[in-house]
């Protein structure tokens, strides 16, 4: 007997003997999920006395539900500053649904420690009462209080991710002082926009999520209950969620966040400290293009703003004194490369150079809340340049 593969097909040859030909057809989706029908279908096509025959079998499974996600602070791996006594303080999560279904996932956020980031450590709470869980709407970038009002995460299609924010209240503390809280994300069922599923509590294999309280308080929801049912071609649901990376990732037991319980966590770090960073450098220009800052050489001053943590920051002002023994060069303030005048115009501008009308200039001042009219949004880094003269 000669047996060849032609074509994924098996043929038999054996003289006086009819010829039959396997055919093996697979079926399946490449990017599959759950609930899809998974068949393997084998076609037998043969000959008989010069006569066709044909026979085939079909075996098929459903996909399993895997339930997988993942919760990141998105902060850089970095605190988020803020001050004593600050209103709507932001931490800023991303929750990633790495599973086969489109979920709904339920939010909440808890005190936890210690510091993630080490040192200093955790040493105060937010004000009782005050943590709340936002998702972000996608009208505006960060936080906004009159567009992200959503309490839980709304048909999160499998391999997208979302951003959550926790916002909260500052108690009065002092520099340095180190609050860490967790955000915990409960998997809850999908099919219904703006609708908030049902909390999926417990697998088919006997893994269960602990009780919690979701949605800013909206939602309770209890333990699931242990119940391992036997493989069957139908869907099953599976947890697969990871565990918590350290020991401040909780689960809404306050326990280590473990793997497969339906949530998972990761924290987030606030420190008081101040959310504008503030760097000067000057260059000197000497008379004959050196670096000599003798009497009449120039000294190029450069002031860098930067806005850190998720708060954007109102009335921001900077403001410098001319040193002793030097003079203002004129019109020499550059914001962000371009020309100020060195006049009290706003709204022309709002940078000015104080007593221009007269001389002796003593400051200049740079006003980026222009007026009061506009907050400076986190990220961003302002440039200030002017020069002066050695008297």
């Amino acid at each position: 007997m000669l047996i060849t593969a032609v074509n994924k097909k098996i043929v038999y040859h054996k003289k006086s003997l009819p010829v039959f030909i396997l055919s093996l057809c697979f079926t399946s989706n490449v990017f599959a999920a759950a609930g899809d029908l998974i068949s393997n279908t084998v076609f037998i096509t043969y000959d008989v006395s010069g006569l066709p025959g044909t026979v085939n079998a079909t075996t098929s499974f459903t996909e399993d539900r895997r339930i997988n996600f993942l919760v990141t602070e998105s902060n850089g791996g970095a605190v988020v500053p803020v001050i004593s006594d600050m209103t709507a303080a932001v931490l800023q999560f991303t929750v990633t649904n790495m599973g086969n279904d489109t979920h709904d996932f339920l939010v909440t956020a808890v005190n936890t420690a210690p510091n993630p980031f080490g040192l200093p450590a955790d040493s105060f709470d937010p004000l009782p009462g005050s943590i709340q869980v936002f998702v972000e709407s996608g009208l505006t970038p960060g936080y906004q209080v009159a567009q992200d009002v959503v309490a839980f995460i709304d048909e999160l299609a499998t391999n997208t991710s979302q951003l959550v924010y926790v916002v909260t209240d500052m108690p009065t503390v002092v520099a340095d002082d180190v609050a860490a809280i967790a955000l915990i994300t409960q998997v809850a069922e999908g099919g219904t926009a703006s609708v908030e599923g049902a909390a999926i509590n417990a697998d088919d294999n006997s893994r269960i999520s602990p009780a919690g309280t979701y949605s800013n308080g909206a939602t309770s929801v209890v333990a699931g209950s242990a119940s391992s049912n036997p493989d069957t071609s139908a869907m099953e649901t599976v947890f697969n969620d990871p565990a918590g990376a350290a020991p401040e990732d909780v689960a809404t037991d306050l326990s280590q966040d473990v793997t497969g319980n339906g949530q998972h966590s990761d924290t987030g770090v606030f420190q008081v400290t101040s959310p504008v960073n503030l760097t000067k450098s000057m260059t000197v220009i000497d008379t004959l293009g050196g670096t000599d800052p003798h009497p009449g050489a120039t000294i190029r001053y450069q002031i860098d703003v930067d806005v850190v943590g998720n708060s954007a920051i109102d009335n921001l002002l900077i403001s410098d004194l001319i040193p002793a023994d030097t003079t203002y060069t004129d019109d020499s303030i550059l914001l962000n490369g371009v020309v100020q005048t060195d006049a009290d115009d706003a709204p022309t501008d709002f940078t000015r150079a104080i007593d221009i009308l007269s001389k002796p200039v003593v400051s200049i001042e740079v006003d980026l809340s222009q007026g009061g009219a506009v907050s400076v949004t986190p990220g961003s880094t302002n440039t200030i340049i002017f020069e002066v003269t050695i008297n």
